[in-house]
């Protein structure tokens, strides 16, 4: 009994660790790095996906298909995360990220 709980809990873990926040906003910057923001906006909500629409018509998404970033921190409060990264200049940026129906996505609120 207490051998099989142990493997549902790491495999909980596991689980976790791949399907979490850092995994969407992973997704999200790499896809958009390459210019793919289609597929970049499967991890996002539906208010950034209207930005980057806004965005991508006006010509403003620089593509870096190279780009890397590397996560610092993350911070989880309920459905609601912030996931600090730095690029390999050491710009350090925080992104927010909500769970939806289950789903973590990057969240971006539109500034005027």
């Amino acid at each position: 009994m207490k051998k099989s709980f142990t493997i549902l809990s790491l495999a909980a873990l596991l689980f976790s660790c791949t399907s979490g926040p850092e995994k969407s906003v992973k997704n999200f910057t790499e896809n958009l790095s390459k210019g793919k923001v289609e597929e970049a906006k499967k991890y996002a909500t539906e208010t950034t996906g209207k930005i980057l629409d806004l965005a991508s018509g006006m010509g403003v998404i620089p593509v870096d298909p190279d780009f890397r970033f590397e996560v610092l921190n993350d911070s989880i409060v309920g459905n609601r995360a912030w996931i600090t990264i730095a690029n390999p200049n050491r710009k350090i940026e925080i992104v927010q990220v909500i769970k939806i129906d289950g789903d973590w996505l990057v969240h971006m609120e539109p500034k005027y």
